[in-house]
Protein backbone atom coordinates (compact mmCIF):
# COMPACT_ATOMS: atom_id res chain seq x y z
CA UNK A 1 0.00 0.00 0.00
CA UNK A 2 2.57 2.62 0.66
CA UNK A 3 4.42 2.04 -2.42
CA UNK A 4 0.97 2.45 -4.37
CA UNK A 5 0.57 5.62 -2.24
CA UNK A 6 4.51 6.78 -3.02
CA UNK A 7 4.56 6.58 -6.87
CA UNK A 8 5.28 10.11 -8.02
CA UNK A 9 8.72 11.17 -7.77
CA UNK A 10 9.92 14.82 -8.76
CA UNK A 11 13.52 16.09 -10.37
CA UNK A 12 15.57 15.88 -7.21
CA UNK A 13 13.95 12.61 -5.77
CA UNK A 14 11.61 13.83 -3.40
CA UNK A 15 8.55 11.69 -3.55
CA UNK A 16 5.02 12.78 -3.41
CA UNK A 17 2.38 11.11 -1.78
CA UNK A 18 -0.60 12.00 -3.17
CA UNK A 19 0.80 12.39 -6.59
CA UNK A 20 -0.44 8.75 -6.88
CA UNK A 21 -3.83 9.25 -6.26
CA UNK A 22 -4.58 12.23 -8.05
CA UNK A 23 -3.64 10.59 -10.77
CA UNK A 24 -5.97 7.32 -9.85
CA UNK A 25 -9.14 9.53 -9.99
CA UNK A 26 -9.36 11.23 -6.61
CA UNK A 27 -10.41 14.44 -7.97
CA UNK A 28 -12.41 13.26 -10.61
CA UNK A 29 -14.31 11.19 -7.49
CA UNK A 30 -14.57 14.74 -5.77
CA UNK A 31 -15.74 16.72 -8.75
CA UNK A 32 -17.82 13.95 -9.74
CA UNK A 33 -19.81 13.63 -6.62
CA UNK A 34 -20.65 17.38 -6.99
CA UNK A 35 -18.53 18.67 -4.40
CA UNK A 36 -18.47 22.87 -5.15
CA UNK A 37 -18.46 24.50 -2.02
CA UNK A 38 -17.30 21.80 0.45
CA UNK A 39 -20.96 20.23 0.72
CA UNK A 40 -22.38 17.58 -1.66
CA UNK A 41 -25.02 18.56 -4.01
CA UNK A 42 -28.60 17.52 -4.21
CA UNK A 43 -29.43 15.90 -7.43
CA UNK A 44 -32.50 17.20 -7.38
CA UNK A 45 -31.63 20.59 -6.44
CA UNK A 46 -31.74 23.73 -9.10
CA UNK A 47 -27.56 25.07 -9.97
CA UNK A 48 -29.27 28.54 -8.88
CA UNK A 49 -25.68 30.15 -9.51
CA UNK A 50 -24.84 28.51 -12.91
CA UNK A 51 -28.20 29.48 -14.20
CA UNK A 52 -27.23 32.94 -13.00
CA UNK A 53 -23.64 32.84 -14.25
CA UNK A 54 -25.03 31.49 -17.51
CA UNK A 55 -27.39 33.85 -18.37
CA UNK A 56 -25.41 37.31 -17.23
CA UNK A 57 -22.51 35.63 -19.75
CA UNK A 58 -24.95 35.34 -22.35
CA UNK A 59 -26.20 39.13 -21.99
CA UNK A 60 -22.68 40.46 -21.75
CA UNK A 61 -21.60 38.35 -25.08
CA UNK A 62 -24.69 39.98 -27.21
CA UNK A 63 -24.71 43.51 -25.36
CA UNK A 64 -21.52 44.05 -23.52
CA UNK A 65 -22.11 47.58 -21.94
CA UNK A 66 -25.86 47.49 -21.45
CA UNK A 67 -25.17 44.08 -19.89
CA UNK A 68 -23.69 45.63 -17.06
CA UNK A 69 -26.77 47.38 -16.07
CA UNK A 70 -28.83 44.40 -16.14
CA UNK A 71 -28.84 42.37 -12.98
CA UNK A 72 -29.30 38.49 -12.89
CA UNK A 73 -30.99 36.60 -10.32
CA UNK A 74 -31.82 33.08 -9.70
CA UNK A 75 -33.97 31.90 -7.35
CA UNK A 76 -35.55 27.80 -7.44
CA UNK A 77 -34.68 27.75 -11.09
CA UNK A 78 -36.62 31.19 -11.42
CA UNK A 79 -34.67 33.53 -13.26
CA UNK A 80 -35.45 37.86 -12.48
CA UNK A 81 -33.77 40.28 -14.86
CA UNK A 82 -33.58 43.43 -12.71
CA UNK A 83 -32.07 46.92 -13.64
CA UNK A 84 -32.11 49.44 -16.71
CA UNK A 85 -31.92 48.21 -20.15
CA UNK A 86 -30.89 50.48 -22.79
CA UNK A 87 -33.81 49.86 -24.84
CA UNK A 88 -36.75 47.17 -25.66
CA UNK A 89 -34.29 45.65 -28.36
CA UNK A 90 -32.17 45.13 -25.61
CA UNK A 91 -34.68 43.72 -22.85
CA UNK A 92 -35.82 41.22 -25.52
CA UNK A 93 -32.51 39.98 -26.19
CA UNK A 94 -32.00 39.22 -22.42
CA UNK A 95 -35.03 37.56 -21.59
CA UNK A 96 -34.73 35.28 -24.63
CA UNK A 97 -30.96 34.73 -23.36
CA UNK A 98 -32.37 34.09 -20.07
CA UNK A 99 -35.10 31.68 -21.31
CA UNK A 100 -32.12 29.54 -24.24
CA UNK A 101 -30.47 28.51 -20.76
CA UNK A 102 -30.75 24.88 -19.84
CA UNK A 103 -33.26 24.08 -16.39
CA UNK A 104 -34.74 27.50 -16.34
CA UNK A 105 -38.39 27.20 -15.24
CA UNK A 106 -39.44 30.66 -16.01
CA UNK A 107 -38.54 34.49 -16.52
CA UNK A 108 -39.33 37.48 -14.88
CA UNK A 109 -38.70 40.36 -16.35
CA UNK A 110 -38.45 43.29 -14.41
CA UNK A 111 -36.48 45.83 -16.03
CA UNK A 112 -36.82 49.56 -17.08
CA UNK A 113 -35.92 50.94 -19.75
CA UNK A 114 -33.65 53.56 -19.33
CA UNK A 115 -32.22 56.61 -21.61
CA UNK A 116 -28.52 56.49 -22.85
CA UNK A 117 -26.34 58.72 -20.31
Amino acid sequence: MRDALMRGTSRIGRRRPLCGLLRGGLLVLVLGAGWVSGLPAAPDDCPDALITADVKSRILAKHPVAGLKINVETDACVVTLKGCAGSDDVARSAVKAARKVQKVKAVRNEMSICPKE
